[in-house]
C-alpha cells in the first residue's frame, strides 16, 4: 500500500529523520527525491491572515463525553480517515477526556 498526499494525490513517504520541530509529527516526503513534499495545491491556497485572526474565528465546544472541558476542532488535525480530532482549548493538544 502506497501513501498519497490527501491534497494533490502525489505519492509520498515518511521517515524517522524528517520530523517537524514545531509539531513533532513526521514530515511527508516526495518518494522520488526524499525531500519534503511541496504540495502544489497547498502552495496555491492563501495563507491565514495571522494566528490572531485565526484564533478569533475558532469556535469552542463543551466536551460531550463526560468531562465538560472546552474543546475545538482544527482542519489541520484529522485522523487518517478524515475525522476531526478534538483539541484541548488550553493546551492545543489532542483532548484527553477525564
Amino acid at each position: 500500500m502506497s501513501l498519497v498526499c490527501r491534497q494533490c494525490g502525489q505519492p509520498i513517504t515518511f521517515d524517522k529523520k524528517h520530523i517537524s520541530q514545531r509539531t513533532g509529527k513526521k514530515i511527508p516526503l516526495d518518494i522520488d527525491t526524499n525531500e519534503p513534499h511541496d504540495c502544489p495545491i497547498r502552495r496555491d491556497q492563501p495563507q491565514q491572515q495571522g494566528q490572531q485572526s485565526y484564533q478569533q474565528q475558532r469556535r469552542y465546544h463543551q466536551c460531550n463525553k463526560g468531562c465538560g472541558n472546552e474543546i475545538y476542532f482544527d482542519t489541520n488535525n484529522k485522523t487518517q480517515s478524515g475525522k476531526f480530532i478534538p483539541l484541548d482549548k488550553d493546551t492545543g493538544l489532542p483532548h484527553q477526556c477525564q
